[in-house]
């Protein structure tokens, strides 16, 4: 990658890490923080999130897909679990490779080969994948105990805890306790202390974002985003902005055209809604995001002013990933996953 890229993406191995271990001081020694980087590390990249994870003491793995898995397993040698189920034919993979498949269904446990570790889903909410409660005890059984039963919260960011205590109490209602249990996502590590248990599964907390909504987060920042000026010009009152002119312009002023578009992870849904920062100061995207390139109104900006080939804040100190996506009217995981292959990227160790 050569110094020239219209945009530049900043990972902080160091928060990254402290953040893992925040997280494990939260749910004590006797439960284990397992790292889930699917989605190529929710869009950091496992060559960088696996090794830094590893380094702060992380011992499991969790991904999506056997395809996942395979390039996570040249990344370390801890336990990767799938969560996408076992396809037929798979078998020698997960076995030559140390794999272990999450079981989401009577015929994948029943295709599993009794000697190859795996661990079993209980849908108790979230009509996804899992097994259905009642499947569990016949199959208990009749088949070798896992060596872990999980389920999968609804709903944990959300303050009201009522949903997710109802998941647990059916959950236990089936799972013994003599198999190890692992309940909790990110957010419901911060709900209650008594869904530890034997392992914990975060994901969207090690990244930065937010676990706890409606309070202060206690992550750190991991991901800075900026993008290049590439051209500044006058515009005057009543002209339009780019295409299919949905912005027009109330007064004269000056705008910025930046290096950041669609295919970069900045998602169309921010047009004329998301803001980019310069030295604090909030500038509007006027204007339609297009594959390349968005519009900011720099006119209001006081003090120093921006210059063609500065950078501009879209991720870092004044605005985060979860109140860009806030823009966007989605959620912090989608601007971390989205983000394109195209951004320089810097990696803070």
């Amino acid at each position: 990658m050569t110094n020239y890229a219209f945009s530049r993406l900043t990972i902080d191995t160091k928060a990254l890490q402290a953040n893992y271990r925040l997280l494990q001081n939260r749910v004590g020694a006797s439960c284990l923080v397992a790292g889930v980087v699917k989605a190529d590390g929710y869009g950091l990249g496992v060559d960088v999130v696996v090794p830094a994870l590893e380094e702060a003491g992380c011992k499991f793995f969790y991904v999506a897909q056997l395809e996942e898995a395979l390039v996570v397993r040249a990344l370390t040698d801890h336990p990767i679990a799938v969560l996408g189920g076992f396809p037929e034919g798979c078998e020698k993979h997960y076995r030559h490779l140390g794999l272990i498949p999450v079981l989401n269904t009577v015929a994948e446990i029943s295709r599993c080969p009794a000697d190859l570790p795996a661990i079993w889903h209980i849908d108790t909410g979230m009509n996804r994948l899992g097994l259905d409660p009642q499947e569990v005890l016949p199959l208990l059984q009749t088949h070798a105990a896992p060596i872990l039963m999980m389920t999968h919260f609804s709903s944990s960011d959300e303050a009201d805890i009522t949903p997710s205590q109802k998941q647990v109490s059916l959950f236990d209602s089936v799972a013994p306790s003599s198999v190890p249990h692992s309940i909790c996502n990110s957010s419901g590590i911060f709900r209650n202390d008594l869904w530890h248990r034997s392992q914990v599964r975060a994901g969207m907390a090690l990244y930065g974002l937010n676990p706890t909504p409606e309070m202060k987060n206690p992550m750190q920042d991991v991901v800075k985003l900026e993008a290049r000026i590439l051209q500044i010009r006058d515009a005057k009152s009543g002209e339009t902005v780019g295409y299919n002119r949905t912005h027009a312009l109330a007064a004269d002023t000056k705008l910025a055209t930046v290096g950041l578009g669609y295919a970069d992870g900045f998602l169309r849904s921010g047009s004329n809604s998301s803001y980019l920062y310069w030295n604090g100061q909030a500038c509007p995207v006027v204007g339609r995001v297009s594959m390349d390139l968005i519009v900011v109104d720099i006119g209001k900006i006081t003090g120093i002013q921006p210059q063609e080939g500065h950078w501009m804040d879209v991720i870092g100190a004044h605005q985060n990933a979860d109140q860009l996506a806030t823009s966007w009217h989605t959620i912090g995981y989608e601007v971390l996953t989205s983000l394109g292959s195209r951004a320089e990227r810097l990696i803070l160790f």
